[in-house]
């Protein structure tokens, strides 16, 4: 999921679009202005002087249908920076995805949370999540697949028993490979690798693996930015992963039964940069990632050949540049 796809002639009316999602009417608040400063730094650009001004739908005007659908995504998750939503915002991304010709399941999320639904929000996301994660299961192991995945996720089942070694042996490895690093990972924090009880099926082991390369932990705000990298990460569809865990972690909404639902995680510096640097990656981890032959590699090595940026996207006399232009 790429969010910097827009034209350098067509990113002022983007900083607008996100302005007016952020907040239709009155002064920005600092994390809102942190948010627009964050996409700034990424298409390599600095917010100075006040903040942009509000933006009619009919008034956008953006070449490319990707560009469209992308602008569409990053207004809803502007406007999902604010918990609870605010129903002007979203009534704004409703009649810009309508101008633009571009939809995404995420409207009808926007207004199933300004109404209150959370049961319908709920299984609107999981129905989203859950088909990708099938198909990915599908296509790795067949329908066997699909049933491993849901039995170990909601069932605590031990699937994919066969490759439990594989995963215990890593930690043989020299201390500082990336498998001896997954394997403390799993190890530190309680999580069953799979085939184990509890584990998750083996299918959907780059969650864990890609924390380690990526550096998150599993907090909240670590898990938030873990979705986004994810998202940023996948080619295909990978906005269904920022908003489950925006929804999940910063709305309090329970999409998935394998952690409690948290609210007030969502940083959008940290989210943002998330998204852009799983984007950036040379590879797919979030599909039929051959991971193996990185996990004997100095967990550094193993980065550089994912083509991993840095974790901060920005160096922190930037970061401190940035808040004091938000207070």
């Amino acid at each position: 999921m790429d969010i910097d796809v827009f034209s350098s002639k067509e990113l002022p009316t983007v900083f607008r679009v996100l302005r007016t999602a952020l907040r239709p009417q009155g002064l920005l608040e600092p994390r809102e202005r942190v948010f627009l400063d964050t996409y700034a730094r990424i298409n390599g650009l600095a917010l100075a002087g006040a903040d942009p001004l509000p933006v009619m739908p009919a008034e956008v005007q953006i070449e490319g249908a990707h560009q469209r659908k992308r602008l569409v995504q990053l207004a809803a998750v502007a406007t999902l920076l604010s918990s609870p939503v605010n129903p002007s915002s979203v009534q704004f991304v409703k009649e810009l995805s309508r101008h633009l010709g571009a939809y995404d399941q995420v409207i009808q999320i926007l207004q199933a949370l300004a109404k209150g639904q959370v049961l319908k929000v709920k299984l609107l996301a999981r129905r989203r999540a859950f088909k990708a994660l099938a198909k990915e299961a599908y296509q790795a192991e067949g329908v066997i697949g699909v049933f491993r995945f849901f039995s170990a996720l909601f069932l605590g089942t031990s699937v994919n028993r066969d490759k439990l070694w594989n995963y215990k042996r890593l930690g043989l490895l020299p201390e500082g490979t990336l498998g001896r690093e997954y394997w403390k990972h799993l190890t530190e924090v309680g999580f069953g690798f799979p085939g184990e009880p509890g584990g998750i099926a083996d299918t959907v082991a780059y969650h864990d693996i890609a924390h380690v390369l990526a550096a998150h932990d599993t907090t909240p705000q670590g898990e938030i930015q873990q979705g986004s990298f994810q998202g940023g990460n996948r080619r295909e569809d990978g906005f269904f992963f920022v908003q489950f865990v925006i929804l999940h972690f910063h709305h309090g909404i329970q999409v998935t039964p394998a952690a409690p639902a948290e609210t007030g995680n969502f940083d959008p510096a940290k989210v943002l940069w998330a998204i852009h640097r799983g984007a950036k990656c040379n590879v797919d981890m979030t599909h039929q990632w051959n991971f193996w032959p990185l996990m004997p590699l100095p967990l550094e090595e193993a980065r550089a050949k994912c083509g991993l940026l840095p974790q901060a996207g920005m160096n922190p006399g930037l970061r401190a540049c940035m808040l004091e232009r938000s207070r």
